[in-house]
């Protein structure tokens, strides 16, 4: 009888019409059935029943409860199939028994930290539920604290006993003696100076060791970009409280030419060709040269980056370019060079820039022609934390810019820029949804009397109302052209779904306007909604989109098709 219900099972494909939980006092049904990957169907899900699958889940109820400290819980189920519907109903019955609590944590054979002081530190309390994954955890956290006063090799036996639901911890600790570096080796190294490797690590000979510092070492040298791999080792040295340290490096190839090509909705084709040297001089300068060539903008710059300016977290960059774009109605030539500072702070990138710039803009209607000299200072904030820069399923995006111009140096050009963009994206099973909003705000300074059309904000696009071209959203000027805004606003939102395998879809609205100045800001934005598709490669999401107007002007076209490589955010 057996044979031939698991015969039936792997031949049809009942649907899981409903899931019902008894006896679950402690733990709610909604977090229960979370731990499951057998549910009912609902949109883009089928619902299928899997017994292995659902045999799984019954092992994971049982670790939830576990984790809970019910160690005795109990799970019963029973199965319901409906041959003719093809459903099969689910009942689980679970007897959760008593629950055993932490009764007393001690600690024994510690001298530097006081029992009260690991105590408050460790994540299982008294009274609280029993979990022996925490004790795990907590081994962890002490090791760590004694790591930090150079006590590196520190033993953490746990002992346990469990009487009457009622849970007794002892951690038994050996602290051993305080460690230190007698000796750095660097092996494996064909191009870059020694000294630089030494440097960057931070470490030096004579200082305490400690794990947390050689961590801190090796992500210090990965900053550098020029290796490969880093495999460290760590053996004791001619005293019982000295350690040697041996960095094995296995550098990367320092000469990289890359190749791009791609399409936009603005500038059609586009293609890109670079040359890096990772490591001049074997002091692990970065040296750049690249050149960007498309319908609406041809731009050649070179740069050098040294990953060390007055403290080794500090990076400095120098460079210079030559950029020829197009407006709508106007086209700049423009030519300068740049000092760019960056910093890397908790989980944050920073950079301060100076610029000094000549952009010359010739007018295509009135044929005239502006030259300016701007020099300023540029802030730029990043921090990204989504789990995939290209496709991204969960976590937030933040950008902000503070631009000024002509206010601490002399210039053509007097104002003061700002720009915020947040994004944040969330799973809903296969479902991602993604939202975007981007602020930005300009505005000239005496003596300057307006702000140029290549400092102002422009609305519409592939990247930000679709359904509208370039620019198209805001003021005109005389001759029909969008003139852009001292005010910008975009708010974007996106139900991204998968189709099949690597193609996916995507339901959007964008919202968005431009202001010329400040007094004509009446909040109102226009509005398009539309769909498109995204075909999935390693490097990206190429997608198509059709934008939709949701409130048309007289004589205005329905929408615009958008083609681009990339996500719109």
């Amino acid at each position: 009888m057996i044979t031939i219900l698991l015969l039936i099972l792997s031949i049809s494909n009942f649907k899981v019409s409903k899931i019902n939980i008894i006896g679950n006092n402690y733990i709610k049904e909604k977090k229960i059935k979370q731990v499951m990957l057998t549910r009912t169907p609902v949109l883009f899900r089928k619902g299928i029943f899997n017994k292995t699958i659902f045999d799984g889940d019954i092992e994971s109820i049982k670790a939830l409860y576990r984790y809970n400290g019910f160690l005795e819980a109990d799970i019963e189920y029973k199965l319901d199939f409906d041959s003719i519907k093809n459903e099969v109903k689910i009942a689980i019955d679970i007897k959760e028994g008593e629950q055993t609590t932490v009764k007393e944590i001690d600690f024994k054979g510690n001298r530097i930290f006081p029992g009260d002081s690991l105590r408050t530190r460790l994540t299982l309390k008294n009274g609280a539920p029993f979990d022996e994954r925490m004790i795990e955890a907590d081994i962890y956290i002490i090791i760590s604290l004694y790591d930090e006063k150079g006590y590196t090799d520190i033993t953490v036996v746990p002992d346990k006993k469990i009487d009457s639901h009622q849970a007794y911890i002892t951690y038994k600790i050996v602290e051993g003696k305080r460690q230190y570096i007698e000796e750095i080796k660097f092996t494996g190294l064909r191009l870059t100076a020694e000294q630089i490797v030494h440097h960057q690590s931070g470490l030096r000979t004579g200082g305490l060791f400690r794990y947390v510092d050689l961590l801190s070492a090796e992500q210090r040298l990965y900053d550098l970009g020029i290796f490969n791999s880093i495999r460290t080792r760590v053996y004791q040295g001619s005293g019982a409280n000295q350690k040697i340290l041996e960095f094995n490096l296995n550098e990367k190839e320092p000469k990289i030419i890359n190749f791009r090509i791609g399409y936009g909705t603005r500038d059609y084709l586009r293609a890109g060709l670079g040359f890096t040297h990772l490591n001049m001089f074997g002091r692990a300068w970065q040296g750049m040269i690249d050149t960007k060539l498309s319908f609406a903008e041809f731009r050649l710059g070179s740069a050098i980056m040294f990953p060390n300016f007055l403290w080794h977290r500090l990076r400095n960059k120098f460079g210079t370019f030559f950029q020829w774009k197009k407006g709508i109605g106007y086209w700049t030539r423009s030519i300068g060079g740049y000092d760019e500072i960056g910093v890397s702070f908790l989980k944050t990138q920073g950079t301060i820039r100076y610029d000094l710039n000549n952009v010359r803009t010739h007018f295509s209607a009135s044929d005239s022609v502006t030259n300016d000299w701007v020099q300023g200072l540029r802030l730029n904030l990043l921090q990204d934390k989504r789990d995939d820069p290209f496709n991204p399923r969960t976590g937030t995006y933040l950008n902000i810019i503070v631009e000024t111009n002509g206010i601490f140096m002399p210039g053509d050009v007097n104002l003061v820029k700002g720009i915020i963009r947040l994004c944040g994206f969330k799973p809903y099973h296969q479902l991602v949804g993604a939202t975007s909003i981007k602020l930005g705000a300009v505005q000239e300074i005496s003596p300057s009397t307006e702000v140029p059309v290549y400092k102002r904000f422009y609305c519409g696009g592939t990247s930000s109302v679709r359904g509208y071209s370039e620019g198209e959203i805001g003021p005109l000027d005389a001759e029909g052209n969008p003139s852009g805004g001292k005010v910008l606003t975009e708010i974007s939102g996106e139900m991204r779904f998968p189709i099949y395998k690597f193609l996916g879809g995507v339901l959007f609205i964008d919202a968005g306007n431009v202001w010329l100045d400040y007094g004509e800001i009446d909040f109102s934005l226009i509005l398009s909604g539309g769909a498109g598709l995204r075909l999935k490669t390693p490097l990206g999401s190429v997608r198509l989109d059709y934008g939709l107007k949701l409130s048309p002007q007289n004589r205005e076209s329905p929408g615009r098709w958008h083609f681009a490589i990339g996500e719109a955010f």
